[in-house]
C-alpha cells in the first residue's frame, strides 16, 4: 500500500463503525486486514483529550501527553487482545494514538512493522517513544500538509517532540501556519500529486 492509501484507510476511521471503543470518546479505531486506523478529533471528548496537555510519566514510553495517553488507555485492553498488526494508522489525534498503539506492541514485544501518522500532533516531551519505535525496527511516517499548525502543537510548557521526522508534503492554503491544510482530504490530494 501506498502512503496515500493508507490516507484513505485514515478517511474511513472517520467514517466506518468503530471496531474499538465508542462512537463519542476520545478513542476507537477500526480494523481492516492487517492496519489498525485510529480517526481524529470529531467530538467533545476528543477535544478534552487534546487539551489535556498536563504530562505523565510512562515507564517505558517516557514523558507523555496526558489527554492522549489515557484517551488510550481507554481502549488499551481491547486493542491488545488484538492480532499483531502490521501498521497503525492514524490523523490528528489519531496519529497520535497510532503511535502510542506502537510503542505499547514494542513493549509486549509485539512490534508492528510502520506506522502512518498525517498531521501527528506532538505526543512526548522526552525520546523514549521515538528510541523505543527505532530499537524495534517500526518504521515511523509522519506527514505534515502544507503550513498544518497541528504537528507544531502542543508548544507551551514543555519541550514537546515527535517521535522522528517530519516529512513535508503539499502546497500550503495560506503562507502561515493553519488549520485548513490539516484535513484529511486535503492530506490525501497532496498525497495523490506526489
Amino acid at each position: 500500500m501506498t502512503p496515500r492509501d493508507y490516507a484513505l484507510l485514515a478517511q474511513r476511521a472517520y467514517t466506518s463503525p468503530p471496531q474499538i471503543g465508542a462512537e463519542a470518546s476520545a478513542a476507537r479505531a477500526i480494523v481492516e486486514g492487517s492496519a489498525i486506523a485510529f480517526p481524529g478529533t470529531n467530538n467533545i471528548a476528543c477535544w478534552l483529550a487534546d487539551l489535556d496537555v498536563e504530562i505523565v510519566n510512562v515507564p517505558d514510553l517516557g514523558v507523555l501527553h496526558a489527554g492522549f495517553w489515557q484517551a488510550f488507555c481507554s481502549i488499551r485492553d481491547p486493542l491488545m487482545a488484538l492480532p499483531t498488526p502490521d501498521v497503525a494508522v492514524g490523523h490528528s489525534e489519531g496519529a497520535a494514538l497510532a503511535l502510542l498503539y506502537a510503542g505499547v506492541l514494542c513493549l509486549a514485544g509485539r512490534a508492528p512493522q510502520e506506522v502512518y501518522a498525517f498531521e501527528p500532533p506532538r505526543v512526548s516531551v522526552d525520546d523514549t517513544l521515538g528510541a523505543l519505535l527505532q530499537a524495534n525496527g517500526v518504521q515511523v511516517h509522519l506527514y505534515r500538509n502544507g503550513e498544518d499548525v497541528v504537528p507544531l502543537v502542543p508548544r507551551l510548557l514543555h519541550p514537546w517532540q515527535h517521535p522522528g521526522p517530519l516529512t513535508p508534503i503539499g502546497t500550503p492554503s495560506l503562507p502561515v501556519p493553519n488549520v485548513e491544510d490539516h484535513f484529511i482530504e486535503r492530506v490525501i490530494a497532496a498525497l495523490s500529486a506526489s
